[in-house]
């Protein structure tokens, strides 16, 4: 049971980090078919994270390169194309179902999971090289039943009427800001721009 209290105290130090993007997209979401899709993609998102740093600790391959950080371009194309739209146009369904690229709300969710799970996947892997293999299943089982219950809490956050009627106010600066600053943070924290830069030196 300890073990389980650790593993849990575990994934909440880490997911504090996507608790404004989870009460913006639950507060954003626009019937219970949105709402049910960022519950999926969450889901799928943290789940890579965890498959990458299993592989990760089995020696195959390693997530921790300065270029990883190029994940971080695409929150800020998403946020950038959200504050180019025409503020004209009253009738726009949103940056949860507008973007093209992106056409999958599902799909995006996960996307900004993954995205915002570099700090996650920096610490699951030394983490779970502390564990025994059978340790390391129990950790992933825990994780990912509590991914949806973690979800469950700020959905119902971002279902309070005052944070949703804020949401509903200000999203049309509010959630291309937050998806830009998880953009660059990622490629601030991974020394991505100073690996870029490198190459013009």
């Amino acid at each position: 049971m300890a073990t389980i209290m650790t593993m849990i105290i575990t994934f909440i130090a880490t997911g504090i980090d996507e608790m404004l993007v989870l009460i913006l997209l639950f507060a954003h979401a626009r019937n219970q078919k949105q709402i049910r899709q960022v519950y999926i993609g969450q889901q799928i998102g943290m789940t890579f994270i965890l498959v990458l740093a299993i592989i990760a600790i089995s020696g195959i391959s390693s997530f921790a390169g300065k270029w990883t950080g190029l994940l971080g371009l695409l929150p800020i194309i998403i946020g950038v194309m959200e504050l180019m739209e025409n503020d004209e146009d009253n009738e726009s369904p949103g940056i949860l179902n507008k973007i093209s690229m992106f056409s999958n709300l599902t799909l995006r969710v996960a996307i900004i999971a993954v995205v915002g799970g570099a700090e996650e996947l920096a610490i699951y892997v030394p983490y779970f090289t502390s564990l025994t293999w059978n340790e390391i299943i129990l950790a992933i089982i825990t994780f990912l039943i509590m991914i949806p219950i973690w979800c469950g809490i700020w959905h119902m956050v971002g279902s309070m009427k005052n944070i949703y009627r804020f949401v509903k106010r200000f999203q049309r600066i509010l959630i291309p800001v937050v998806f830009i600053g998880i953009g660059m943070k990622v490629l601030l924290e991974s020394d991505t721009i100073e690996a870029i830069i490198d190459l013009f030196i």
